[in-house]
């Protein structure tokens, strides 16, 4: 599972804080503010609003936007 968003954001740590409590391994990848790439094709079409975080499933065509 990979976690896109930067460390720094509020909405991106809750997401930590809950795949922490429920032992789910991931990988987080810096996206977002000064790291940028929310305007990338790839990015684009996991996540179409262009914001963090967004969650990508061990299934690299299974991505949710978290909100």
């Amino acid at each position: 599972m990979r976690l896109w968003g930067r460390k720094t954001s509020v909405n991106v740590q809750k997401v930590l804080w809950a795949l922490e409590e429920l032992g789910l391994d991931y990988e987080r990848l810096d996206a977002g503010g000064a790291f940028g790439g929310l305007d990338t094709s790839d990015y684009v079409a996991m996540n179409p609003m262009r914001k963090v975080p967004t969650l990508q499933g061990s299934d690299a065509g299974e991505c949710r936007i978290l909100r």
